[in-house]
């Protein structure tokens, strides 16, 4: 799956998607935890508009039955929408409504998972080779709360089966963020896809060639540098590669 995601925007800088241009502010959240719930930097796609917006979202595509904070956190002891299984999202009760319309893309320059040797787990930081930032798939909502009448903008990210690099390093669950390419981050968030096309897109797996990983501290989420190298004997070139 894909819970810890890190990003360093060092200066404004501007993307192109397609044939837009957006502006992004400087941001660093060298290593946020999905399950503190706070927002994260997302590129965006209204419903009837043809204008990508960058903004702050919740992370966690919040289902639009829960009426409240309350039953919120209530839903968080049976399930997470922190991430969206790409083979499912068709029927996925929370991201099925929505991702016909509210497809976003979710900003990153890193993000961690675990590998278990001899029942023993050592984090990662896995990155794209040469690049700085990349677009992992996104589905998101506008929700309310009933009781205290506050609005926000949520999202999930979609994560899809792993590619022979992943599958090395989260090698029980064997999963990984869908990452896009330029192409296909730009069609994610264009107007008038089929069925067949979010389908397609949303199980994209990037090519094992352009990622690399190396590991890091235990308590790496408190670091000052989560993604800053950890050696451990156990460890040997073919351990994981």
């Amino acid at each position: 799956m894909c819970y810890v995601v890190g990003i360093k925007i060092p200066k404004k800088q501007t993307v192109k998607i397609g044939d837009k241009k957006i502006d992004l502010d400087p941001i660093e959240l060298p290593a946020q935890s999905g399950f503190s719930y706070q927002p994260w930097p997302v590129i965006f796609n209204e419903e009837q508009e043809n204008i990508l917006r960058p903004g702050m979202m919740h992370w966690e595509l919040i289902p639009n039955w829960v009426r409240n904070q309350k039953e919120l956190t209530e839903s968080r002891k049976k399930y997470t929408t922190l991430n969206i299984k790409s083979e499912g999202i068709l029927q996925n009760k929370v991201a099925q409504a929505l991702v016909h319309t509210n497809r976003c893309l979710v900003l990153a320059s890193h993000f961690f998972e675990w590998q278990e040797v001899n029942k023993e787990k050592f984090p990662h930081c896995i990155q794209l080779i040469n690049q700085e930032l990349f677009y992992m798939a996104g589905v998101w909502n506008t929700w309310t709360d009933h009781t205290s009448g506050e609005v926000k903008n949520s999202f999930g990210i979609i994560t899809t089966e792993a590619n022979e690099f992943m599958a090395k390093i989260h090698n029980l669950k064997k999963r990984m963020p869908t990452i896009l390419n330029d192409d296909l981050a730009a069609a994610w968030v264009s107007q008038g896809l089929t069925t067949n096309d979010i389908q397609s897109i949303a199980g994209t797996k990037i090519d094992s060639n352009t990622m690399q990983a190396h590991t890091v501290a235990k308590n790496f989420i408190q670091a000052n540098d989560p993604c800053e190298k950890q050696a451990y004997q156990i460890f040997t070139p073919q351990t994981l590669f």
